[in-house]
Parts: structure tokens; C-alpha cells; sequence
């Protein structure tokens, strides 16, 4: 049965989700940023949505000049900084929709996965088409999010061929097909080869893909040693052997909006119940324990504050989920009078081994 895996890539993803809870900002250039704290324009741009990477904002650039970009566009460009919870939870649900449709799923970052739909797929590729149709249509209607997908017979084409037709694009690479792809692409679109690579590559008057592929091992071999002037050449052919391998979660966690603003921990309470519930089933779907408990918590002002607590031993308790919860809620309102506007919990320290139902709240380290 021949391999069929996709890559999945969630297109402009922080910028799309910000897009998505304040819509105000659609078609508008948005650079989200990762403040340094040192003065109020330190630090780099993480991503940006299409509208300002036309500007030239990207991902990497310091965050003072792509002010300057903007300013000098006269557009206005809407500049936020990270939310890395908030990310997390809606990337954690989306995982959840790919690892339904795959025989093995490989988170490789919060936006992107590599799917192995062998078996499921029963080595077709029309199954495999049809299967990439279901999951960008369920990403849509229950995100609001696009993704584009490529589907291939190794993880280094499949990457590669989602990227091709961004955003939200489907490209499907058959094996008999991968030579003629590849052979049409700048060097730069083969995956791990940067700048000084390529710059390397032109000294000896190799620039296209095409030519690398051709290109005698041995001559790379006085540039790159010989592991990496092989692994040059298989990339340039297509060839990759490695499987998709299911990355061990080293936590947990679901963050939600409230419905209204609150420092009352009669409303909260409820709250801690529902998401306390709702860890629980990633838990048992992940055959998982912890030993960690904390709380997120977001106020009107927009300032994060989390706190935890580590348990004596590992546990899938949802009462003691709740119990400590609820506690550390209360720790948090009683040094502060902010009313919270978003509101989470996690849990992590996850133990796949033993389980124990743990009842009533254990003592604490």
C-alpha cells in the first residue's frame, strides 16, 4: 500500500484568530508582536496576516521597523501583542479535528501538523482528496479559520506542497509526480535550506532545484561534509523516509471568553465546572494524568495572571480539578478587585503511565 501523508498549515493562523474576535480588523494589515519590555516598540514581529506582509511587515522583523513600514504605506496597521493561551486553546481543538481524520497525527507547531492517512485512506488518493475536503470544511464551519493542505507520498513533499497555493489550498502531489514538482521550485522552497545554504549551492553554479537534484554527491561533499551534502541531494529528489511520529503532550489546557466581566466567584464557579469537564475528556482521550492545576485568568485591562499548585501524585480527578481550581480563583480575587474578562485552566506535569481516580483534593508540594 503506497504512503499517503499530508501536512496541514493554518493559514496567517494568530493573525486570523484575532481577526476572528474582533472583526473590525478585517482587511485591515494586523501584526501580532512579541513585546521585549525594554520600550514600548522592543522586540519582533511573530506573524502578520497577507494585508501587511504587502507592506513588507513579516514575521522576524523588529517591531520599530515595521512601524516605520507602516507609517511610511500611511495605511494604518493594527499592531497586538501575542496571546499565546488564547492561541493554544483554539490550536488544541483544531488538533483535535485532524487527529479524527488521521491513523497518526504529528502536531509540529501550534499552526501545522503532519498527518499519516494511510490506512485510513487505504492508500487512495482520491480517498485522501476527499478526506482533505472534510477537514478544511470542518476547520471552517467550526473556527472560522482556512488552512491549506498538501497531500503527498512523504512529510518533506507534503510540506512543501502546502505551501504551494496558500491560502487555503489543496495540492496533492502523486508519487509518480514528486520529480516533475519539485524540479519547477526555487531553492528556497525546498524545507531546511536557508540563506547561506543557497548561497553556497550558487558558488558551484547550482541555483534551481532541478540542478541540485542532478548534482554528483561528491561535489557537495568539500561544502557540507558528507550526512548533509546527501541529505541536499535526497531533498532535491524528493526522497524521505522519516515516519510521522505522535508528539507526547507536555500539557493541557482550555481558556473561554465570559459572557460578562466578573470578580464574583459565584459566576465563576460554574465556569471552573464546565472547563474542569471538558480537560477531563482530553485526559481520558489522551490516557493522561497530572500533577499540575493552575488557573489563566485575563482582565479588562487585558493583563494575564496565572497561578498553580503541584499535587502530591498524579491524578485524572475532575473533582480535584475543580476543588483546586476553585481555590486558586479564590487566591486570585482576594489580591485583586479586576474583574476577569477571559478565564482558563491547565493542567500539566502529565504522567502516561498509572492512573488514579483521585477523589478529594490531595496536599500539595
Amino acid at each position: 500500500m503506497q504512503r499517503i501523508i499530508m501536512h496541514i498549515d493554518l493559514d496567517q493562523f494568530y493573525a486570523a484568530v484575532e481577526e476572528n474576535r474582533k472583526p473590525e480588523l478585517k482587511d485591515k494589515p494586523v501584526a501580532i508582536c512579541v513585546y521585549s519590555g525594554r520600550t514600548e516598540d522592543s522586540g519582533a514581529i511573530s506573524t502578520s496576516n497577507y494585508t501587511a506582509r504587502k507592506l513588507g511587515i513579516r514575521a522576524g522583523i523588529p517591531i520599530s521597523h515595521a512601524k516605520n513600514l507602516a507609517e511610511k504605506s500611511g495605511q494604518e496597521v493594527i499592531f497586538l501583542p501575542v496571546d499565546m493561551d488564547y492561541y493554544r486553546d483554539i490550536s488544541e481543538r483544531i488538533m483535535e479535528i485532524l487527529e479524527n481524520h488521521a491513523d497518526i497525527l504529528e502536531q509540529a507547531s501550534i499552526d501545522e501538523a503532519y498527518l499519516d492517512v494511510t490506512e485510513k485512506t487505504k492508500g487512495s488518493y482520491n480517498a485522501a482528496e476527499n478526506m482533505a475536503s472534510k477537514i478544511k470544511e470542518e476547520i471552517r464551519e467550526k473556527e472560522n479559520l482556512t488552512c491549506s493542505i498538501g497531500i503527498a507520498p512523504n512529510k518533506l513533499v507534503a510540506k512543501i506542497a502546502s505551501d504551494y497555493n496558500k491560502p487555503d489550498g489543496l495540492t496533492i502531489i502523486m508519487p509518480d509526480e514528486v520529480e516533475k514538482f519539485l524540479s519547477s521550485l526555487p531553492l528556497r522552497k525546498l524545507h531546511g535550506i536557508g540563506p547561506k545554504t543557497i548561497e553556497a549551492l550558487e558558488s558551484i553554479e547550482i541555483s534551481t532545484v532541478a540542478g541540485l537534484a542532478e548534482c554528483d554527491v561528491q561535489k557537495l561533499i568539500p561544502l557540507f561534509g558528507g550526512n548533509k551534502a546527501r541529505l541536499l541531494v535526497d531533498k532535491a529528489r524528493g526522497i524521505d523516509y522519516s515516519s510521522v511520529e505522535e508528539k507526547v503532550s507536555k500539557q493541557i489546557s482550555r481558556i473561554l471568553t465570559l459572557k460578562n466581566d466578573t470578580n464574583n466567584i459565584d459566576d465563576l464557579i460554574p465556569v471552573i465546572g464546565y472547563l474542569a469537564g471538558e480537560l477531563k475528556k482530553k485526559l481520558e482521550k489522551k490516557k493522561a494524568s497530572f500533577k499540575t492545576i493552575s488557573i489563566i485568568t485575563i482582565d479588562t485591562a487585558l493583563d494575564m495572571q496565572t497561578k498553580g499548585r503541584t499535587l502530591e501524585n498524579a491524578t485524572n480527578s475532575t473533582s480535584t480539578i475543580r476543588e483546586v481550581s476553585t481555590m486558586l480563583t479564590k487566591e486570585i480575587l482576594e489580591g485583586s478587585g479586576k474583574k476577569f474578562r477571559r478565564f482558563g485552566l491547565r493542567v500539566s506535569s502529565l504522567d502516561y503511565g498509572t492512573k488514579k481516580e483521585q477523589k478529594s483534593l490531595m496536599e500539595f508540594k
